[in-house]
């Protein structure tokens, strides 16, 4: 089974508040000699020459965070990619503790999975008709489905509950990514918003958060949510990799002890973390 992954590029060998970080580059390096698999690099910043030298790449603008440079990246290799090819989507702030993963996923994508993520996010009960949380921020009376492609709105016709899968990793067959007509992003560049006590700072989490539920509640509305699978049931974290929060292997939030298990259907995991 041909396996093709792709790459959001922004922090390359830059994260975790160090440089030089190129043991993830390294290891894509060596993923990238199997036969069975190809690693295309979605860039959103411009790469360093051990991206450059060693894969295939496309440089292109930064909107829509992850979401946007995956469905820019989709649609730029579906022509040429085999109908029975599975997706690998990840960005480049990853800790991978096991390269395994990638024959995990595409195993249980073979078994019956249509999408299967890292760590969970949080379930919720959404309705795509209601105003968006990212309404408040923009001051705008957008509702959820008002960032969604054109050709995709009629998708979004109900409340449902919505399992969301970070965009730090997911994985879909070709087919799959076929009936969801590629990924949907919030298409505007990244704005400022203002808190109560007046602080500006750039709505990265607003901005990828909508996105994140968007794209869970087409999963489960056309894919359904019995197959939506995650690595483990830990928010970030599987036994194969733990996702950076905006760089960060250790963010504030699991500092103050505001991550870890959710409560999730135990069939939804393919492996329990103790």
């Amino acid at each position: 089974m041909k396996k093709q992954v792709i790459v959001c590029g922004w922090y390359f060998d830059k994260f975790d508040d160090k440089e030089n970080q190129t043991e993830y580059i390294e290891g894509l390096i060596e993923l990238n000699k199997r036969p069975d698999v190809d690693v295309f690099y979605a860039c959103h910043n411009d790469p360093p020459e051990l991206v450059e030298s060693n894969f295939r790449y496309e440089r292109y603008e930064n909107i829509g965070l992850e979401w946007g440079a995956y469905d820019k990246a989709w649609h730029s290799l579906k022509d040429e990619l085999d109908p029975d090819t599975h997706l690998l989507f990840i960005q480049d702030d990853i800790l991978i503790k096991d390269w395994s993963f990638v024959d995990i996923v595409s195993a249980a994508l073979s078994q019956g999975a249509a999408v299967v993520g890292n760590g969970p996010a949080y379930p919720w009960d959404f309705d795509p008709t209601e105003e968006a949380r990212l309404s408040f921020w923009l001051k705008t009376n957008d509702t959820w489905v008002d960032y969604v492609k054109e050709d995709n709105k009629h998708m979004y016709d109900r409340k449902q509950v919505t399992f969301g899968v970070r965009g730090s990793f997911v994985s879909l067959k070709y087919e799959d990514m076929v009936k969801i007509n590629g990924f949907d992003y919030v298409n505007k560049p990244l704005q400022t918003g203002v808190k109560e006590d007046g602080t500006e700072f750039l709505l990265i989490d607003p901005f990828g958060n909508t996105s994140m539920y968007l794209n869970g509640y087409k999963f489960g509305r056309i894919l359904g949510n019995e197959k939506v699978k995650y690595l483990g049931d830990h928010y970030r974290k599987s036994r194969w990799m733990i996702e950076c929060g905006r760089g960060m292997v250790v963010t504030p939030a699991e500092k103050e002890g505001k991550e870890g298990k959710l409560n999730i259907p135990i069939e939804m995991v393919l492996e329990i973390i103790e």
